[in-house]
C-alpha cells in the first residue's frame, strides 16, 4: 500500500510540476495577457476535503470527487477553453489532447486535437504536440 502511495505521490508531483502557473503575457511585454488567465488548481491538505475547501472547490465552479486508485478527494474543475481545437499543449490551458472519435494514430499529423476538459490527472489521454498524436498515457 505505501508502494502504491509513493508511487501516486511522485506521478502527482511530476505533473503538478508540469502544469501552467500563469497566464502567457503579450509579446510586446504591455503586461496584458496574450490569451485567457492562467487555471489555478485546487489541492487539499488531506486525503478528505474540509468543508472550507469544498466551499472553494465548488466557488471556483469545481466539484469534488475521488481521484486515482487511492480515491483521496480532488477538485476537479473545468478548463475555461475545453474542447478548443488545437495543435499543441501551448494552445491550451491544460493539455491537447487527440479527440475521443478521432481515427488517428500515434506519429501521425492530426487536426483531431481539442484542449482537456478537467484539470483531472487521471485516466487515459493521447496527446497532440505539433499538430503530430503522441503515445497515449494513463495515470491512475
Amino acid at each position: 500500500m505505501i508502494r502504491h502511495c509513493a508511487i501516486g505521490c511522485a506521478a502527482l508531483a511530476l505533473l503538478a510540476g508540469c502544469a501552467k502557473s500563469a497566464a502567457p503575457v503579450a509579446p510586446d511585454g504591455a503586461g496584458e495577457t496574450a490569451g485567457p488567465a492562467a487555471h489555478v488548481k485546487i489541492a487539499f491538505a488531506g486525503e478528505r476535503a474540509t468543508p472550507a475547501e469544498r466551499t472553494e472547490c465548488e466557488a471556483a465552479g469545481g466539484k469534488v470527487g475521488p481521484g486515482g486508485m487511492l480515491g483521496h478527494d480532488q477538485c476537479i474543475q473545468p478548463y475555461a477553453d475545453a474542447g478548443a481545437a488545437c495543435k499543441s499543449t501551448d494552445d491550451c490551458l491544460g493539455r491537447c489532447l487527440l479527440s475521443a472519435d478521432s481515427d488517428s494514430e500515434t506519429g501521425q499529423p492530426t487536426e483531431d486535437g481539442v484542449c482537456q476538459a478537467t484539470d483531472s490527472p487521471f485516466g487515459c489521454m493521447t496527446e497532440v504536440d505539433g499538430g503530430t498524436v503522441q503515445g497515449t498515457l494513463c495515470i491512475d
